[in-house]
């Protein structure tokens, strides 16, 4: 007799979901993943848009997010337009990615996932029973969002950041500051990979296919993507490789890349080889067997190596400003016209891909994004469906729990998810 297990809705994720497994007797026959949260449809609303518009817009997809959003945006547009920015203007946006990582990491380690490694309920139980290390992981968390605020002018949605430069320069005060922050929170950065140390005790999950962008001398951006299995695209051409398409029961498009379902963020960034700092290496060879091929239980791991990356580069990233002062060059002015400008960055949790055509007058005339939780959906799908078989005979509870780990684990962020439905 067929019967259904529920998960609605998923909680400890950012946006809403829901999981139902269909169930014949103690066999799975199948899972449906639905990312419900309300269509965002930006891709429609940016059509006919001056090109100044666009960066505003799109990171208004999900405040969480909002810092790689604009970023993204600004470098397609200027690709667009032939636009160089400055060294200090690059460095600014590193900084910024930065503190995002730093907030975003932080946020999901010690609030969203540490409960279920201690067996808690939930953030209110962490408070209660080890309020050391939610103290800890707040404090880090912090200094990320200070970061994106003094170097976006505000927390969510930055206005600093514009095109072809920033709206001022970050104050030496103010990077003396950050500095100092810094450097009170990057010794609880290097310790914490090892409160995610010991992965979930699930059965086997298939083998991820990692999906990460080659880096060419631009931290968090690059111009190729490369797999696990050695294939590789370039940025531009992301199209003819990337495979979209609409879920009956989801309101965001799962994708396929050569045929596969990529798994994209910190487990896929370190297993492809993104450039890391002798620090975070040096933690990295300690965990290496916990990280390199491992599923996407390894993937909170894989995030707290890139946490103490992140504050140590942003502690790199303010003294190279402090050192630059007021010298250098300051904004390029950006000529609008015909073209077309595709970028893709490392978010937090993944890859994030922008394109963007523009007519004579600089009117968007094309838009077109795909967001990491979208690109994992299909990975996290049939991770469920594994994991799912995989636990046949267990009672609702049990199988329940271990499903909501596995859906946490991937940290997805579905608002950014669902914008891709279309009118």
């Amino acid at each position: 007799m067929g019967s259904v297990v529920e998960i609605n809705p998923f909680t400890r994720v950012e946006g809403h979901g829901n999981l139902k497994v269909y169930l014949d007797g103690s066999r799975v026959e199948r899972v449906e993943l639905c990312l419900s949260e309300s269509p965002r449809l930006f891709e429609a609303l940016l059509v006919g848009r001056s090109f100044a518009e666009v960066p505003q817009i799109i990171c208004r997809i999900c405040s969480l997010c909002s810092t790689v959003l604009k970023v993204t945006a600004l470098l397609a547009l200027e690709n667009a337009f032939g636009t160089a920015v400055s060294r200090v203007t690059q460095l600014t946006r590193e900084l910024i990615l930065n503190g995002g990582q730093i907030q975003s990491h932080s946020l999901h380690l010690f609030c969203l996932l540490l409960p279920d490694l201690l067996d808690l309920q939930g953030v209110t139980d962490l408070a209660r029973q080890a309020p050391d290390l939610l103290k800890s992981g707040l404090a880090i968390k912090r200094v990320g969002n200070l970061i994106q605020e003094t170097a976006g002018g505000r927390l969510i949605h930055p206005v600093n950041l514009v095109l072809g430069g920033l709206g001022q320069r970050i104050p030496r005060d103010s990077l003396l500051c950050l500095r100092d922050e810094l450097d009170a929170i990057i010794p609880a950065c290097a310790g914490a990979y090892l409160l995610f140390r010991s992965p979930f005790d699930f059965p086997p999950l298939p083998g991820p296919n990692y999906l990460a962008l080659q880096e060419a001398g631009v931290p968090f951006s690059g111009h190729e993507f490369h797999t696990r299995d050695g294939h590789g695209f370039p940025v531009e051409a992301y199209r003819d490789f990337v495979v979209e398409r609409v879920l009956p029961h989801s309101h965001a498009k799962s994708a396929q890349v050569f045929g596969q379902h990529p798994c994209v963020g910190a487990l896929a960034r370190i297993n492809l080889g993104t450039p890391l700092g002798a620090g975070a290496r040096e933690l990295l060879a300690k965990v290496q067997g916990e990280i390199i091929g491992q599923d996407m239980r390894g993937n909170a791991l894989a995030q707290a190596i890139e946490l103490y990356q992140a504050a140590e580069r942003a502690r790199e990233l303010v003294q190279e400003l402090l050192e630059i002062g007021r010298e250098g060059e300051g904004n390029t002015t950006v000529q609008p016209g015909s073209g077309v400008g595709s970028a893709a960055c490392e978010a937090p949790r993944g890859v994030l891909i922008q394109s963007y055509a523009f007519d004579s007058a600089g009117i968007c005339t094309a838009a077109d994004v795909i967001t990491p939780t979208s690109l994992n959906q299909g990975a996290l799908s049939g991770d469920l469906l594994a994991l799912a078989h995989g636990m046949e005979g267990a009672d609702s509870e049990r199988l329940v729990g271990a499903l909501e780990r596995l859906i946490r684990c991937y940290d997805p962020c579905i608002s950014c998810a669902v914008h891709l439905v279309r009118l």
